[in-house]
């Protein structure tokens, strides 16, 4: 996306959606993070990473992108700017920083409250931009903004849409679409993510937390959603770092699980594998913009009923790759 820019012609922009938790903002840091800026504030910026204010209005939109595009600007009060040279100063400043992709985060927020005509202006202001500077757009926020691409002044800008999705360790079954089935590629996806974690912990022998014993507890802890299991995971290795322990194991993670959730029905690193209670998402976060009142608008994410454990046992153990 980076080197579009470099082609000429209109600039591709993406839209990346995807729940709570699901790991958006890590995403989007890491690869921020790829292009850090050295130097001193008039420092070229080749990823500028910003995000959309809630109440949200063309003129503080482009005031949060001055805002991000200078660190120093949100400490003192700015002036205010006549109709239009908000806009070119935006545009000034990009192409002084040599900006060549711009990440906004929250784009829901141009869903939730705001009619067509006002998503239309940020639309146009952003097409302005992304022609005059040469940036493209990566637009990121909750499942909903797909909304977004479905109206017409949207929908033409964002040629690439990618969506993240929670694990899952079961899926509906081809044959009734009501029963579910196990989902192997998935169990799998979830046991690589977990060894990736457990790759970057320092111990000198990475912790083996993909066998069934282990793996099945930490989805039930987390339901399938990235952020709980980074931070669940993140807990058990400071009590391995202060217990002085040259490992991650099952004692420890069962002990990080009551002092993380005291109130809790079942440690799942306590009881047997069969029954243990294992739910996933089965619905993501959505919006109703025909609903009469606001408030009954955004729609919360569910689980499913508690998955039968005997059938994502497996045959054999999944090792750490």
């Amino acid at each position: 996306m980076v080197l579009n820019s470099s082609l000429g012609g209109e600039q591709e922009s993406l839209l990346l959606t995807g729940d709570t938790g699901v790991g958006k903002t890590a995403m989007i840091d890491n690869y921020v993070a790829r292009f850090a800026i050295k130097g001193n504030r008039w420092a070229e910026m080749p990823v500028l990473k910003t995000r959309i204010p809630s109440k949200v209005r063309e003129q503080n939109t482009l005031e949060r992108l001055l805002i991000d595009l200078d660190s120093r600007a949100s400490s003192r009060r700015r002036r205010p700017y006549k109709e239009g040279a908000l806009e070119q100063r935006v545009i000034k400043s990009l192409i002084e920083k040599k900006v060549k992709l711009v990440i906004v985060n929250e784009v829901q927020e141009l869903m939730e409250f705001k009619d067509a005509n006002e998503r239309q202006t940020i639309a146009n202001t952003f097409k302005m931009i992304s022609e005059e500077a040469q940036v493209s757009f990566v637009l990121v926020g909750m499942p909903y903004a797909t909304m977004l691409a479905e109206e017409d002044q949207w929908n033409s800008r964002l040629g690439w849409k990618r969506h993240l999705s929670y694990f899952h360790l079961s899926k509906l079954s081809e044959a009734d679409k009501k029963g579910y089935i196990p989902d192997a590629e998935g169990k799998r996806h979830f046991a690589s993510f977990v060894a990736g974690l457990a790759g970057r912990m320092g111990f000198e022998k990475r912790p083996n937390l993909t066998g069934d014993e282990i793996l099945l507890p930490l989805f039930s802890v987390c339901r399938g959603e990235c952020r709980v299991l980074k931070h669940f995971l993140a807990d058990a290795l400071l009590n391995a770092l202060q217990s002085s322990k040259d490992t991650i194991d099952k004692p420890l993670l069962s002990a990080c699980f009551d002092t993380k959730y005291p109130y809790a029905k079942q440690n799942p690193f306590e009881c047997k594998l069969t029954e243990l209670k294992l739910v996933e998402l089965k619905t993501e976060t959505s919006y109703n913009k025909g609903a009469q009142f606001k408030e009954d608008r955004l729609i919360g994410r569910s689980f499913t009923d508690l998955l039968p454990v005997h059938m994502l046992l497996s045959k054999t153990p999944l090792k750490a790759q």
